[in-house]
Parts: structure tokens; C-alpha cells; sequence
């Protein structure tokens, strides 16, 4: 073999190895751009946990998955963006589970029920541990005929208060006749004990209000309703109660755009929901405590406790809806089935384990 043979074998062996490199190159650095939209006003907590999702997914994949998130009504309005990602016009969105009990009422049963008792945190559990997720994806899938889209739940929320008020609700028997915008099945709970419910979009509440289109209203929480422009309008802040006992967030994406990507990227998109949904929930209790304090220091607000029987009123409208709409709908009874059996662990686990948050609000000076 001469010289030139020897040295030129290995060359061109190595050369056959960096072209191969190079043709796997392009599927390994594959960029894909969604377009998203929510279905809340820009700047608003619900709203923004979908940018930190974005901003999450897009460093975790070194940009190969950039989500560009615009706000309700960008696109198309709010309460048509899971409609929206299902027929192909936008890539994915952000929504809760509220808004859709208009195409079949257990969307509440995955949001703001009061699920036995759990909170949204406990809600959470319930769905990834015992079995909500399956049951959501049936919702979804299924029940409501989303065929292209896959759902995830995140970003759970604290309790929301009762809302805003001209005056201070002093028993049950206020609330009959009262204009009051809630979403989703809480609507029905309201209903049921007396109110004439109005639904409006988050971004015409504060109109509604100045216009009275209505009298009181729940949104949020502290800092979305003072953001939102809430105490502007009414001083009366209401809580606690268990109209909406927290929120559990949806993110849908549309079943082709999902297809395409590769198994490392489906894996972050799932593992940044789950940090996005322990970061929203830590980042709300030190921003909703601090909008409460200045609300009650700077803006005139007078936090005001929601009586016991008004909350306890609430809990028997939540039962008596809860049960109509079960005997109805056999779906809904299975999701309402299965929060029970995880619920009835759960619930009076927390209750035995945790000690009462009164002592320790006396003896810090919390009170």
C-alpha cells in the first residue's frame, strides 16, 4: 500500500463520519415556534403563568421551542381558544376549565369546584395521582369531541375570595337578588342561592360594574383584582369563601403541533408545566399577601370576613348543584366519584395532621 493510500484511507473515513454528523444535524436542532394565545387580559396572573411557561420551555430547550403568547382576543376570543387550537387556527393555549361548562358543566368539576373540600393544591394531587388527568383528557377527548388536542392542568391558585361589594354581606338572605358575575358552575351556585348571575369576560368586569351591568363580582385574587382595577370601583373585599376554592389552570396544544416534536421536547414541555405550576402557586402567596396589604393601606379597601352561614349556604348550593347535575350526566358522576375517593383521604388527613392556623396566628401576632 503506498503512502498516499495509508494516510488517505483514515481521511476519508473521517470525512464519511462528519458528513453522517452533519445530515443528523438537522433533525437534532429543530426549532419549532407556536403561536398561543390565553384567554385572559394581558399583565393578569392567569395570563402571565403562560409567559413563565414559555419562558421555561424556551430555556430548558436551548430555543428549539419557542411559544410566542399573546393575550385574549388577540386572535380570537377568550372563550374560543380551546376551539381555536382544536381546529388548527392557533398552536396551543391558555384557559381554565370554567369557561367550557357551556359545552358540558364538569369543566367546573377540573377548576373551582370545591372537590370535597380540597383546595386547588389538593386538586392537583387528586389529578395526577387519582386519576383526574385520564378523566380531564376524556373531557377533553371525549366528552366535548376535542379530537385534535392535548391537555395539561397547571398552575394552581389559593382559595378566591367572595369579591367586591357595595355593601358588607351580613347573611345569606343578602345575596338574593343580587347581580353578581362569577364564572362557569359556580354560576349555578349563586343561582341557587338567589343571585341574578351576569357573566362577563375578566376584561369587563370593571366596566360592568361602573355601568351596572352588575353589582358585585369574584376574579381572582388580590393582586389580579387590584390589577384588573377592582378596588377602584368597590371597596367591599370579601373572604374566604367556597364559591371558588382556587383555580386549576389548562394548557392545550394542538395534536399535530404535539406530534411533531421529538420525545426530549414533549418531555420538557411536561416537566415545565409541573415547575410552572409549583412556582405559580409560591409566587402567589407572596404577591397575593402583599396587593391585600396595600389594598387595605394605601387604596381604602375593607377587608371584610364572609359570615359563616353565608359560607355554609355556599356548600349546600355546591351540594344540591353538584347532585342535579350528576343524576343527569353519568360522565359527571364519574369525575364527581372520583374526587370523592381521593377526598375522603386527603380531606380529613390535612384536618388530623395539620394544626389549626388560629394558634399560630395568635401567638405570632399574625391576628
Amino acid at each position: 500500500m503506498s503512502f498516499l493510500s495509508k494516510i488517505a484511507r483514515p481521511a476519508r473515513g473521517a470525512a464519511i463520519a462528519s458528513a453522517l454528523a452533519c445530515l443528523s444535524l438537522p433533525a437534532a436542532a429543530q426549532e419549532f415556534k407556536w403561536t398561543v394565545q390565553t384567554a385572559y387580559a394581558s399583565g393578569d396572573d392567569l395570563h402571565m403563568t403562560f409567559v413563565k411557561l414559555a419562558e421555561m420551555i424556551d430555556e430548558m430547550s436551548g430555543g428549539r421551542l419557542v411559544m410566542e403568547v399573546s393575550p385574549g382576543g388577540a386572535f380570537v376570543p377568550a372563550f374560543d381558544v380551546l376551539d381555536a387550537v382544536n381546529d388548527g387556527v392557533i398552536d396551543a393555549a391558555g384557559g381554565d376549565a370554567d369557561y367550557w361548562v357551556g359545552k358540558h358543566p364538569a369543566g367546573s368539576l377540573f377548576a373551582s369546584a370545591p372537590g370535597f373540600g380540597m383546595p386547588s393544591i389538593d386538586l392537583m394531587g387528586w389529578m395526577e395521582y387519582g386519576g383526574g388527568k385520564e378523566l380531564f383528557a376524556e373531557y377533553i377527548n371525549d366528552t366535548l369531541q376535542m379530537t385534535n388536542t392535548v391537555s395539561f392542568l397547571l398552575s394552581p391558585a389559593q382559595a378566591q375570595p367572595f369579591g367586591w361589594f357595595e355593601e358588607p354581606v351580613t347573611s345569606a338572605e343578602d345575596i338574593k337578588g343580587m347581580k353578581y358575575r362569577t364564572p362557569g358552575l359556580p354560576v349555578d351556585v349563586m343561582r341557587e342561592m338567589g343571585a341574578a348571575v351576569v357573566t362577563v369576560p375578566g376584561s369587563e368586569v370593571v366596566p360592568s360594574l361602573e355601568q351596572g351591568v352588575i353589582e358585585a363580582a369574584e376574579y381572582f385574587g388580590p393582586k389580579a383584582d387590584m390589577i384588573l382595577g377592582l378596588p377602584d370601583v368597590r371597596k367591599i373585599y370579601m373572604m374566604p369563601s367556597y364559591l371558588q376554592l382556587g383555580l386549576v389552570q389548562n394548557f392545550f396544544i394542538s395534536k399535530d403541533r404535539w406530534d411533531e416534536l421529538p420525545d426530549d421536547l414533549k418531555a420538557i414541555v411536561k416537566y415545565a408545566v409541573m415547575a410552572e405550576s409549583a412556582d405559580f402557586y409560591w409566587k402567589g402567596l407572596d404577591e397575593n399577601s402583599k396587593a391585600l396589604a396595600q389594598m387595605e393601606t394605601e387604596m381604602g379597601v375593607q377587608v371584610t370576613e364572609t359570615p359563616r352561614d353565608v359560607m355554609e349556604a355556599q356548600l349546600a348550593a355546591w351540594s344540591a348543584v353538584l347532585d342535579r347535575y350528576a343524576a343527569d350526566d353519568e360522565f359527571f358522576a364519574k369525575v364527581l366519584d372520583s374526587q370523592q375517593d381521593f377526598a375522603q383521604r386527603v380531606v380529613p388527613l390535612k384536618a388530623r395532621i395539620n394544626p389549626p392556623a388560629d394558634i399560630a396566628l395568635k401567638h405570632f401576632g399574625f391576628e
